[in-house]
């Protein structure tokens, strides 16, 4: 099977399944909600292990269960069952972990390791893990399952989109815009952007009763979500040029690690539910 049927055979299938767990509101959506659990631990687990790639010591285990803790309190902040200020006050409590961590591992690695060591945990805690709690949020929301599929249509029509642009008519694009994706095609970019857009745009028109601000404000939107998309995946980029490895992991066909297919979701994520939360819906 080539590298393109992988692509459009993960597309066909990941999508309808996520779109199936996110139409089941039972206790706020706790099926997806679950499923961002587990991409929140494995996510994290693919992260910690390219810093340890990169030669910095960190430590696992302790870096992915703080970050998996944070999409816990989030949802039970949801539920009504913890305050909002919890998730501030775990923050901190983990941070504080995170950073007294290398004061007693002084012995295995060396003093100039520190600083690394402690950056790169708060990393791992920051992203994904806070990140990721945003989509879970969404289920704070009136009419969360149709918000939660808008969201990931937006972002994944512009990453499938791009790809689909760059692939067959950037040849002749401009390429080399940023250095740490040099294979990325203006097309490409200006595909993406256009497909995150077109779905806001269509949002608006379709399902106006939820998204009942002005026209202007799903096109504002659209757009900064088309751009808060590919700036994820460039970030991720860079982390794997950094790490010098070419995918995060091996666990997705297709696409590498499941940190490499959700790198776009992570800054979208909390564009989408500030707009929402406070101009939109």
């Amino acid at each position: 099977m080539t590298h393109i049927q992988k692509r459009f055979l993960l597309f066909g299938t990941a999508l309808p399944i996520l779109a199936l767990l996110i139409v089941i509101p039972y206790a706020k959506h706790l099926a997806i909600n679950t499923i961002v659990l587990l991409i929140t631990i494995v996510g994290t687990h693919e992260m910690a292990k390219m810093i340890k790639a990169a030669g910095i010591f960190i430590h696992v285990k302790t870096v992915t269960t703080s970050s998996a803790i944070l999409p816990v309190i989030t949802y039970l902040i949801v539920m009504g069952v913890l305050p909002e200020s919890a998730i501030l006050f775990y923050f901190l409590a983990a941070a504080t972990l995170i950073l007294v961590i290398p004061a007693f591992t002084m012995a295995t690695v060396q003093f100039k390791g520190i600083i690394e060591s402690a950056a790169s945990s708060l990393l791992c805690l920051i992203y994904p893990g806070f990140f990721l709690t945003f989509i879970i949020r969404f289920s704070s929301f009136d009419f969360a399952s149709y918000i939660l599929i808008v969201f990931m249509l937006t972002v994944y029509f512009n990453d499938s989109f791009a790809w689909f642009m760059g692939v067959f008519f950037g040849k002749n694009s401009k390429r080399n815009i940023f250095h740490v994706s040099p294979n990325k095609s203006l097309i490409g970019f200006g595909g993406g952007i256009i497909a995150s857009l077109f779905v806001t745009i269509c949002s608006w028109f379709l399902l106006h009763h939820i998204f009942n601000g002005p026209l202007w404000s799903m096109i504002f939107l659209g757009l900064l979500a088309g751009i808060t998309t590919i700036l994820g995946d460039l970030v991720e980029s860079g982390i794997k040029r950094s790490a010098g490895v070419k995918d995060s992991g091996s666990i997705v066909m297709g696409r590498g690690g499941l940190l490499d297919s959700i790198d776009s979701l992570l800054l979208t994520a909390p564009v989408f539910y500030y707009l929402l939360n406070y101009a939109i819906v």
